[in-house]
This record gives structure tokens, sequence and C-alpha cells, in this order.
């Protein structure tokens, strides 16, 4: 059976540290780890389930992605 989550769903942005070689890695200067990888996360505000996520690339269908955090 498939998990259905509730009404209370938010949407955040997390930061994972990572220092490898990836084409779509950032850098964000005022970080603590300032080398990652950013995911946009769906998350189950009630038990902190995380519904969907989405790696930040940079680009979605040949177009750089604009005004994620809105």
């Amino acid at each position: 059976m498939a998990y259905n989550p509730n009404e209370h769903i938010t949407n955040d942005e997390q930061f994972v540290i990572f220092r490898g070689e990836c084409p779509f890695h950032m850098f964000i200067q005022p970080k603590p780890g300032k080398y990652g990888i950013k995911l946009w996360l769906a998350a189950e505000a009630k038990n902190f389930y995380a519904c969907n996520k989405q790696v930040h690339t940079g680009k979605s269908g040949g177009e750089r992605e604009k005004k994620q955090g809105l």
C-alpha cells in the first residue's frame, strides 16, 4: 500500500555538501560547506515524510531554471 500524505505539505530546499565531480554542483560562499548539491523537497509537515524530491540541475527542458524559491 502506498503512503497518502495529508493536506499539510511544505516546500523546502536542502543543500547537501558534496566535493566530488558533478556537472550541477554549486558553490555558495556564505555556507559552512561551500560546495554541494541543492535539492527541492516537498514534505508532509506532520510526520516529516518526504513526498517528492527534485535535484536542482540549473536547467529544465534545456532552459535555465528561474525563481525556484517562489
